[in-house]
């Protein structure tokens, strides 16, 4: 309905769990708990907010995120239209574009609130998901710590494969001891502040056992450092405490980041070698180098995880598991604290199951760092936040390139590949074949791993290395005989690198990248390209020297999954390849926008079959009944048939509904004879609330939040408290009921039901008071007469005086109270009757008294 109401009282759902909304701003939108609105304030988000575009278009009090205070804005503009001077403040919110404020726009606006008090489901959850159900009340961070650590448990070391080539994921090296205390801090502050510090406040991530760690050792996976326990975290792992996020646990890798197989020794007795298998196909690889960190969030052991990438190692493992995987830009994040490879083109990034997760992750690791000189421009590179270039449109208009090299003869690949063009031409891009004189010798350049691993491992073991580690050289590493054996080779050819032939190679290598930056970034200037993008790899393998683009040039990439294998390509069925999107340097967000676009249109990524929910992975939401069969839309309104004036009664209107999600209800009544009780509203629904007031009739707002599920089935609309005020039959009707189901869609349905109510009169009672019992005679007598009624309406009407049967005085009745005064005349004895003459809708009553008149 599109009539503005004059007064609106917010109130909470009967039933419905506190409303907890994310800081975005200076300080926290307010949190909505029983029975009104908070004015508690949270503070302001250390990581910022979710920026995406989707939930910030539509905000109304300038604080970049819709919340319950946006809704409360609009429910008071309702009925406003384009040309009502008020119309700009509130036209963002017009989402359906009809140049007015309706309850339809309050459903869409409330859907990108950040709430969801359905049921949820730990497996294939994103951060944004997770946001939503902690603060709706449906899980805490305790909860989805717990529920890691037991899928870990339960999965990572067990073999689950029965095949008989079956293997067991060996993805995690350690899980936290302390995980659980720190997400008991993370919910208590959240019940605080009214809500979360950041998107990654109290969400579990795992690391890359090269990621230091105060509170677990940093392995590099290899046994011989299993007592590496630091004094301090890596620079990024400060970063994502800082912003609330659980560290869960570390989570196996390729030893010292050497390859893409994944092979570790890091737990295991001297001589052992552990391979890290891919939750899809356990008898391959997961990749690696970071391919514990692959495996374990394919298959849903953590939230969120990070790896590391010199020569594809972020990459490779993302691709083989269907993930996102960002390699950030050289100097975009600090790598201190990171056991390195070759620091002249290691860097550390996420991986994660959404681009959403991805972009949430990096923007708690960005930043410059004097510990790390390569970061010296990253805080006037990083944006505010790598959320904000999440749109599903973000294609439109973009240029693609690509390089016909680059392209593998592998039928997968090859199908893939073409319906990828297909899907980003679809959405609006454009893709062209482009050639890159040069780009030859780029691609041909090796990793740094040999050259310089030697020089940068003493540095890290120099600052970082923990007082009780006994090998504290890479040599004293080889001679501890706890390594994987097929590596020995490998790390003397690097023990004997000299210092001159590191200089060497530096001078030269450098000079290769640098050149490789320029070549490419000039290619995407000349051909007017916003990205290039190319398959990394093929199926549980790599193809030529895709994996070198981005390392050689420093310039970043962000993988996606492009579609997986099947039978007819001759491949692994079911086996994951991922498009790759490459760009300027510090393009990371470019990159993650056009990634979450082409990942928004096609939705490639499975769930590896063998790792589902276990029991306790679903917890039952607050909400609506999800299994509740819908109904056909009747609506009903009940009330007592009859009452006695004065009393209170509630009615109630109900709809047998079908798919609820937000709706306006007006119910119309005689104000002559009830009076509605302000502020009495109620609903058993879930969500917000709101009651509007006019004469004659009560209007009733109530609306979801963000995602929760609508409501089907018998719902009340609204419970009502009303007074009776007047005898004799009096009707209420639903006037008008405008309903929005979840997807936005409106129905209005006019006089949609009735209740007629017999209102009794209610009886009355005396009581009298004269004063003294004797007076003399021709002395005035004071006469109070208290008229008493049942219910909360104070009688009114008059009162008629007989003194011996005469008629002496009439008083009006006010407030339940008459007073007056007369003569005493007779001696004697004297009977005082007092008749209440009621206005409606009380009934007649008397009361008595006597006095005696004296001389």
């Amino acid at each position: 309905m599109n009539k503005k109401k004059t007064t609106r009282a917010s109130l909470l759902a009967a039933g419905s769990m506190g409303i907890a909304v994310l800081a975005v701003g200076p300080t926290a939108a307010p949190a909505l708990s029983t029975p009104a609105l908070s004015t508690a304030a949270a503070p302001a988000a250390a990581g910022g907010g979710y920026l995406a575009p989707y939930f910030t278009a539509a905000d109304l009090t300038g604080d970049r995120e819709v919340t319950v205070d946006d809704l409360d804005l609009l429910v008071e503009a309702m009925g406003t239209t384009s040309t009502d001077a008020s119309w700009p403040d509130v036209a963002p919110a017009d989402l359906d574009a009809d140049l007015v404020i309706t309850v339809s726009d309050l459903a869409a606006l409330s859907q990108r609130v950040l709430h969801d008090d359905g049921d949820f489901a730990l497996v294939e959850a994103s951060a944004v998901e997770m946001q939503k159900a902690m603060n709706a009340g449906v899980v805490t961070s305790v909860q989805l710590t717990q529920a890691y650590l037991d899928r870990i448990a339960a999965y990572d070391r067990t073999v689950v494969d029965t095949s008989p080539t079956g293997r067991a994921l060996a993805s995690i090296i350690a899980t936290s001891d302390v995980a659980l205390e720190a997400a008991a801090a993370s919910d208590a502050a959240r019940a605080v502040n009214g809500g979360p510090s950041s998107m990654l406040d109290g969400i579990p991530v795992l690391l890359k056992d090269n990621y230091d760690t105060v509170d677990m050792p940093t392995t590099a996976g290899c046994g011989c450092w299993e007592d590496n326990q630091t004094e301090d975290d890596a620079a990024m792992v400060e970063g994502l405490r800082a912003d609330g996020a659980i560290i869960l646990g570390k989570a196996s890798l390729d030893e010292f980041a050497f390859g893409f197989t994944s092979q570790f020794s890091a737990g295991s007795e001297p001589g052992d070698t552990v391979y890290v298998a891919s939750p899809y196909a356990t008898d391959k690889t997961a990749g690696g180098s970071s391919g514990g960190t692959g495996a374990a969030i394919a298959a849903n052991l953590g939230a969120i995880g990070f790896g590391t990438d010199t020569g594809g190692s972020i990459r490779v493992p993302s691709s083989y598991n269907q993930l996102v995987g960002v390699r950030p830009t050289v100097g975009l994040a600090s790598r201190d604290g990171i056991v390195p490879l070759a620091l002249s083109q290691d860097t550390g990034g996420p991986m994660t199951r959404s681009v959403s997760d991805a972009a949430i992750a990096l923007d708690a690791v960005v930043g410059s760092d004097p510990a790390d000189p390569v970061t010296a421009d990253a805080d006037d590179r990083a944006p505010e936040s790598y959320t904000s270039y999440l749109d599903p449109e973000a294609l439109a208009g973009v240029r693609i390139g690509y390089l016909a090299s680059m392209l593998p003869n592998d039928l997968a690949v090859q199908r893939l590949w073409a319906q990828a063009v297909e899907d980003l031409e679809a959405q609006g891009a454009t893709v062209e074949e482009i050639s890159i004189d040069g780009i030859d010798p780029v691609l041909g350049e090796g990793s740094g791993s040999t050259n310089e691993f030697k020089h940068d491992l003493d540095d890290y073991i120099e600052a970082h290395l923990g007082e009780s580690v006994a090998a504290r050289s890479l040599r004293a590493i080889i001679d501890t005989g706890h390594i994987v054996p097929s590596r020995a080779s490998t790390y003397d050819r690097r023990e004997q690198v000299t210092a001159e032939e590191y200089d060497a190679w530096m001078e030269s290598h450098t000079a290769v990248l640098e050149g490789g930056r320029a070549l490419v970034t000039g290619a995407l200037d000349d051909n007017d390209l916003d990205a290039i993008v190319y398959p990394s790899g093929r199926p549980y393998g790599t193809h030529s020297t895709n994996m070198r683009l981005s390392p050689n040039t420093g310039l970043p990439a962000v993988t996606v999954p492009m579609g997986q294998a099947v039978a007819t390509d001759l491949s692994v069925t079911g086996a994951g390849v991922n498009l790759e999107f490459l760009g300027r340097e510090y393009a990371e967000g470019d990159l993650l926008g056009m990634t979450y676009a082409y990942e928004q249109a096609t939705a490639h990524r499975t769930t590896p079959e063998l790792y589902g929910a276990l029991a306790g992975d679903v917890l039952e939401g607050v909400g609506s009944d999800e299994s509740a069969t819908p109904g056909d839309g009747t609506v009903t309104i009940s009330a007592p048939a009859k009452v006695k004036a004065g009393q209170e009664f509630t009615v109630t209107v109900e709809q047998d509904a079908a798919d609820l999600y937000a709706y306006d209800l007006s119910i119309g009544f005689d104000p002559g004879a009830v009076t509605y009780v302000v502020d009495s509203a109620g609903t058993d629904d879930t969500g917000a609330t709101y009651e509007s007031t006019g004469e004659g009739e009560v209007a009733v707002t109530h609306t979801k939040l963000g995602t929760s599920p609508a409501t089907s089935g018998e719902t009340t609309l609204a419970t009502l408290t009303f007074v009776a005020t007047a005898s004799g039959p009096t009707g209420l009707v639903v006037e008008e009921l405008e309903t929005v189901d979840s997807e936005g869609t409106a129905t209005t349905v006019v006089e949609a039901a009735d209740a007629e109510v017999a209102v009794r009169k209610v009886p009355t009672s005396h009581d009298v008071d004269q004063g003294d019992d004797k007076v003399s005679k021709g002395s005035k007598v004071s006469l109070v007469a208290t008229v008493g009624a049942a219910g909360s309406i104070a009688p009114t009407g008059k009162v008629k005086v007989l003194v011996d049967g005469d008629v002496v005085r009439r008083a009006e009745v006010v407030d339940g109270v008459a007073e007056t005064r007369f003569k005493a005349r007779s001696l004697g004895r004297s009977k005082v009757i007092v008749r209440f003459l009621p206005a409606d809708p009380f009934k007649k009553s008397k009361g008595k008294a006597v006095f005696r008149t004296v001389r």
